[in-house]
């Protein structure tokens, strides 16, 4: 395989990876030349990246990056919970850490990529590098008018954690929807995450088992209801899909951990009720923990589908 052909593949890969929106191609007008708006999901923060990708890339030389800016992505990922105001940080790379980032850029392509693309992988290592040094999300700064509300919120969660403590079993289902299971609930700072999981078919299934799992109020009342999942069709190509529902980039982590897994023929839907208290990126940990121990809890993850 060319050169070019590798590039237009590994173009494609970060399209499916972070959506068609992420990539786009440069002002520049040079076809090697693309734009990624890339997610820190750890730090609610957005990276655009410029990258040029020479002709002789990825068999002899590697790519180039340029730093455009970086976005804090907090005040718009929580516009779902009004009555707080959210600091807005100062996300900067200062000229020693783009020195460090540009040695690493070659070092993944030289050395663990074995000269091959290494665009994502970088991407992934920046995105914890700099959840290293810079500020994480700052607390949001609750408006004295939603004092009683934020009371009332707090007793509405304290009593979810019992229902879904005493719920870890099968939710109940009308006739037409699959089986579904419910796992344990995991707990942070008040705020509790349960998972669902259920064998799947179609979309329609997919569809029948939200709508089941809505019917209960405390679920349809949740801060989130997260879902992602893989179905295997006939001609033994996937077909996949998630939603975050207002926890951006958190179905993509739950998409990529049924990937991971191996997962065929299941959906996952992780509820999430917010405790009062950001979780920064322990979050993202916990939903992918409480679907682990639903997928794992429920014998469905690896059997015949």
């Amino acid at each position: 395989m060319d050169n070019r052909q590798r590039q237009q593949d590994e173009i494609l890969a970060l399209e499916a990876i972070f959506g068609a929106q992420a990539v786009e191609k440069s002002d520049i007008s040079d076809e090697h030349t693309f734009i990624l708006h890339a997610p820190i999901d750890t730090m609610e923060a957005q990276l655009d990246l410029r990258f040029h990708l020479p002709d002789t890339y990825p068999s002899d030389t590697p790519p180039v990056f340029e730093w455009i800016c970086a976005h804090d992505m907090s005040a718009q990922l929580r516009e779902s919970s009004p009555g707080f105001i959210y600091p807005v940080r100062q996300l900067v790379l200062s000229d020693s850490m783009y020195d460090v980032a540009s040695m690493e850029l070659h070092r993944v392509w030289d050395e663990e990529m074995c000269r091959d693309v290494a665009v994502y992988s970088w991407v992934v290592w920046l995105g914890e590098y700099l959840s290293e040094r810079w500020p994480q999300p700052l607390d949001p700064i609750p408006l004295p008018k939603d004092s009683v509300t934020n009371e009332a919120s707090s007793s509405t969660v304290s009593n979810n954690i019992q229902s879904a403590a005493s719920n870890s079993t099968q939710s109940a289902k009308p006739d037409s929807a699959p089986n579904i299971f419910t796992g344990p609930p995991l707990e942070m700072k008040k705020s509790v995450f349960v998972a669902h999981v259920a064998r799947v078919r179609s979309a329609d299934d997919v569809r029948a088992v939200r709508d089941t799992l809505l019917q209960d109020k405390k679920i349809a009342q949740a801060t989130h209801n997260i879902l992602a999942y893989r179905i295997t069709l006939d001609n033994g190509s996937v077909s996949q899909d998630n939603d975050d529902d207002g926890e951006t980039a958190a179905g993509k982590r739950l998409g990529h951990l049924l990937h991971v897994l191996g997962a065929q023929n299941l959906v996952v839907v992780v509820t999430r009720w917010y405790g009062g208290t950001h979780l920064g990126p322990d979050r993202f940990k916990l939903i992918n923990n409480a679907a682990r121990l639903a997928l794992d809890q429920s014998g469905l993850l690896g059997k015949e589908s």
